[in-house]
């Protein structure tokens, strides 16, 4: 008989092995249509798009073509992934066949405008030539972004000046810097920030933030279409 250890050493994952496997209920999901789950794909506030191995543009949601706009390292012109910089490219050529081989990367682009963090995901691994094979997911360009701040201070009955001391808060800022920008005393910011905690139930600043942070990430009700043409990357 094995010894536990043994077992363990024996042990050898199937290859490609997913790390989770999602419930699928099969009635509704072959009822589900393609354009019901890209609508779904265009609810999240988070840039998304699915790209294949010739990194044509499958899909990309309202915030991932707002986010890869002109001045952008990374931009979805509505039929085409266009880089800035040719090294770019040939890095994301290289993530997306690593993609189509159920490997993972990550890839950093920078420019003047900043660095924009990029996760590409498999998710289509083995299928037939054309289809998607990577989710490219785009990075947070920074803490509490205006709509989740949006959603807070509507959920929680907050007044524009508490809404604007929330937004300073997830910045980093100090209550005596949030006072010296906004021109009042610290006294009447301190007063803000009880305000906020005792409608949202924070014990703390950090407590505030951490809650802003955890939000769902739901997109604004209105934005452009969820579909987008096929297109091809190019510089």
């Amino acid at each position: 008989m094995l010894s536990a250890l043994a077992e363990v050493q024996s042990f050898r994952p199937p290859a490609r092995a997913p790390l989770y496997t999602a419930y699928v209920n099969p009635q509704p999901a072959r009822a589900a249509a393609p354009s019901m789950l890209l609508a779904v794909l265009d609810e999240v506030n988070h840039g998304l798009v699915l790209v294949t191995e010739a990194a044509e543009v499958a899909f990309a949601n309202r915030v991932a073509r707002r986010d890869c706009s002109a001045d952008r390292p990374l931009h979805v012109d509505g039929t085409r992934l266009r880089v800035t910089r040719s090294a770019d490219r040939d890095a994301l050529l290289r993530a997306l066949t690593a993609a189509s081989l159920g490997r993972r990367t990550i890839l950093t682009f920078a420019d003047a405008s900043g660095d924009m963090s990029v996760g590409v995901v498999p998710v289509g691994a083995g299928q037939a030539a054309g289809d998607a094979v990577a989710l490219l997911i785009l990075g947070r360009r920074g803490h509490g972004e205006p709509l989740t701040l949006q959603f807070f201070a509507q959920t929680h009955h907050l007044t524009s000046a508490e809404s604007g001391v929330v937004s300073a808060l997830c910045e980093g800022l100090r209550p005596t810097q949030i006072a010296a920008r906004s021109g009042v005393a610290i006294s009447t910011v301190r007063t803000q920030i009880s305000s906020i905690r005792q409608k949202t139930q924070a014990k703390s600043i950090g407590h505030i933030v951490r809650m802003i942070e955890a939000m769902p990430p739901i997109a604004a009700a209105q934005g452009v279409p969820a579909s987008l043409a096929m297109g091809r990357l190019a510089d």
